[in-house]
């Protein structure tokens, strides 16, 4: 019998990355939760400073470190700015609302953020939407109302933020010619300036508590991990599945944020927010499995 009949298929491989990835996005707020004994802007700063060092390691030692010089034009370049200061924002929301227990609010904010890339296409660049579409934007429309209107139990700023900033961050990543690890690999270049500029000019510190156990300072020496294992699992994916079943599986992310929320966290929601949550999901879901639905073969991510 030989090794070959025990290979995984490469879209089950990728199907089975693409889960994880989401899982352990979602699960994340439970690391962050673990380092509460640092202050949020502490722990962003040192996400930053080892991400970068993390993703210098990895692109190194699979000999990409060198290729990426010859693709940082200045429109790449300002466009990673850009991006950094996206991603800053998200990631300071995910650990703020990690460490104080509004997971709920960043699990909405990711279920959401997709309508951001929707709107960009319909304002910016013109797209027109079929009927699915705009009658699943106004449904969404309703629903963050709804919660706007009647979820007191909620801190609105939390959602409104992370969707904004995560769904304007995938944008951005779309006019790109850098792959997922490279691209960040810049975005965290430029923050570790800004992070290095705010240790000297305002009141930022990299203290951590005197009292810190090894194994907590273990664990924020995985800082850089948290953010690039995934993100190379969402990577492979990407360039193995189809758009449709991608999309479909990053319902996988909120859903976890929101399962983490009710059983660890333990964070009271109201029905209004249920009967918001599911409107959004829903709608959402109609857009994803369209494609399935209608027996066309979608093409693959990552190719013309």
């Amino acid at each position: 019998m030989t090794a070959s009949r025990f290979a995984i298929p490469n879209g089950m491989a990728a199907a089975a990355a693409g889960v994880s990835a989401n899982v352990v996005f979602g699960a994340s707020s439970l690391y962050w939760r673990l380092l509460a004994s640092i202050a949020p802007m502490t722990l962003v700063g040192y996400r930053i400073f080892i991400s970068l060092a993390t993703l210098l390691a990895i692109l190194w030692l699979t000999g990409r470190l060198r290729a990426l010089r010859g693709k940082l034009a200045p429109r790449v370049l300002a466009l990673h700015v850009a991006a950094s200061c996206l991603v800053v924002v998200n990631w300071s929301v995910f650990i703020w609302s990690s460490i104080y227990g509004y997971v709920v609010e960043t699990g909405l904010g990711y279920l959401t953020a997709p309508c951001i890339s929707i709107a960009a296409g319909i304002i910016v660049f013109r797209e027109k939407v079929d009927k699915l579409v705009g009658g699943a934007l106004l449904v969404i429309a309703a629903a963050i109302a709804l919660l706007l209107w009647r979820s007191g139990e909620l801190q609105h700023w939390l959602y409104l933020t992370a969707a904004i900033s995560w769904g304007g961050y995938a944008c951005l990543k779309k006019f790109t010619p850098l792959d997922a690890v490279s691209g960040l690999l810049m975005e965290t270049a430029f923050l570790s300036i800004g992070c290095g500029l705010a240790l000297m000019f305002s009141d930022m510190t990299l203290a951590l508590p005197a009292d810190m156990s090894k194994p907590h300072l273990a664990a924020l020496a995985m800082a850089g991990l948290v953010s690039a294992v995934p993100l190379m699992l969402f990577s492979y994916a990407a360039n193995h599945l189809s758009l449709s079943i991608s999309g479909l599986l990053q319902f996988i992310l909120p859903t976890t944020q929101f399962v983490v929320a009710t059983f660890v966290y333990r964070q009271p929601v109201s029905a209004n927010t249920v009967i918001a949550l599911a409107m959004i999901w829903l709608a959402l879901m109609a857009i994803a499995i369209r494609p399935l639905l209608s027996g066309r073969r979608p093409a693959s991510a990552g190719r013309p």
